[in-house]
């Protein structure tokens, strides 16, 4: 079988982190079980997953169909949004920075619960020598409305990932934590919705008055992954 028509493995945040989706654990010697379904996540115990599924099922369920679509019709885009995906997991603290300060968490939490982020990437002209990290490059960023968002998307999947994605947020919010962001990341013709962990409100604060992107946050979030 050729490079370019054997499948594509598709990692998420933990799995090229190499820590549990649940709960965070670092994975050490023994390797952690993926999600038998979508294979993006990993997790520690039996227990983390099960916790974890409520909120991770939505997402699990489109990423598998797109990935079983894609490979069928067309292996070298599914292999080139595996690129991309392992690119955005490479850099969550630069996507965590963008979206607090596009957003302006740091002084105003609330816009979370009606606030999107939205990063077009494209490939670097070098990319083919280049490592997964470093394969692309921002080029455009603005923020939308959950409405706007919705309305963008369209498909019923992707509406459900939404609505995951919020309830995770509440999760966290239960928690103690700001919540979970929610950044449509663009590349190839195709958006991934990608779900990142934000610190406390008071972190945020921090954070953000430490160092403030403001409305330069595009431009900071290309420099702070380069």
């Amino acid at each position: 079988m050729s490079d370019s028509n054997k499948p594509s493995h598709w990692k998420g945040q933990s799995r090229v982190q190499k820590a549990c989706h649940w709960c965070g654990k670092k994975q050490e010697d023994k390797a952690f079980q993926a999600c038998s379904r979508c294979k993006e996540v990993i997790y520690c115990s039996k227990e983390c997953q099960v916790a974890s599924w409520p909120h991770h099922k939505a997402g699990c369920k489109l990423s598998s169909q797109n990935k079983e679509v894609l490979g069928a019709q067309s292996p070298a885009m599914a292999k080139a949004i595996a690129n991309f995906k392992k690119w955005h997991a490479s850099h969550v603290p630069a996507l965590r920075s963008a979206a607090i300060c596009a957003l302006d968490l740091g002084h105003n939490p609330s816009n979370l619960d009606d606030g999107v982020l939205y990063i077009e990437v494209k490939l670097k002209v070098d990319h083919e020598k280049l490592p997964p990290h470093k394969k692309y490059e921002p080029v455009g960023g603005c923020t939308f409305t959950m409405e706007e968002t919705r309305q963008m998307l369209g498909r019923r999947g992707a509406a459900d990932v939404l609505k995951s994605a919020q309830e995770a947020s509440n999760f966290m919010k239960q928690k103690g934590g700001l919540g979970v962001a929610i950044i449509l990341m663009q590349a190839h013709d195709a958006v991934d919705i990608v779900k990142v962990t934000l610190p406390s409100p008071a972190a945020a604060k921090l954070s953000q008055e430490t160092d403030n992107w403001g409305e330069d946050w595009v431009e900071r979030f290309r420099m702070a992954v380069d």
